[in-house]
């Protein structure tokens, strides 16, 4: 059986939906890979900045409040200065840190690449792997790299010809990080044993 990796690598960061000010409604805001620092004496707020797709409006999302740089490990204030963007989409992915902001995230937007370094031919064993989770769904990500339809993707998961380990259902899975997932696909067709 053919072995491959799946690399899969959002090119977006998902956007949040909170009310907007300007636009008088619930707005969809991107990560603009910023952060803001505001001293007060020897203590720091430090904000990632959001902006409203719709008319740029800013939204902070708080990061650290009152904190002394000196008790931040080592070069991370220096990253929130020079606005790392790394470190805005490490933020911008972490469901923690969104859960704590009361953000209703939108996976759906993203657009993401996925990399292989061998052609998607049958028998195939593969493992995915991805640095970020936005909830792909793993039967659109298996119709996209093999080329076919979802349905198609369902018949091929209920006569057994793709397979997962540990057992999932396929189709309703969805890739939330580096996986442990091994899919085994013998057979493209439904009418192979």
């Amino acid at each position: 059986m053919n072995e491959t990796i799946w690399t899969v690598t959002p090119t977006t960061t998902p956007t949040v939906i909170r009310h907007c000010s300007k636009c008088n409604r619930k707005s969809n805001y991107y990560c603009s890979e910023k952060f803001r620092a505001n001293a007060n004496q020897q203590r720091v707020d430090v904000w990632l900045i959001y902006k409203c797709t719709k008319c740029d409006s800013t939204l902070k999302l708080t990061i650290y409040k009152g904190i002394r740089p000196k008790d931040l490990p080592p070069g991370l204030f220096d990253k929130f200065v020079n606005n790392d963007a790394a470190l805005a989409w490490e933020y911008a992915f972490n469901r923690n840190f969104l859960k704590q902001q009361a953000c209703v995230v939108d996976y759906a937007g993203i657009e993401y690449t996925v990399e292989s370094p061998n052609p998607a031919t049958v028998p195939l064993l593969v493992q995915i792997k991805t640095q970020y989770p936005f909830d792909l769904k793993l039967s659109v990500l298996l119709a996209k790299m093999l080329n076919t339809s979802i349905s198609q993707i369902k018949k091929l998961a209920e006569t057994g010809n793709i397979s997962a380990s540990p057992e999932i259902n396929i189709i309703k899975h969805r890739i939330k990080s580096d996986t442990d997932i091994t899919l085994a696909i013998s057979s493209l067709s439904t009418n192979s044993p």
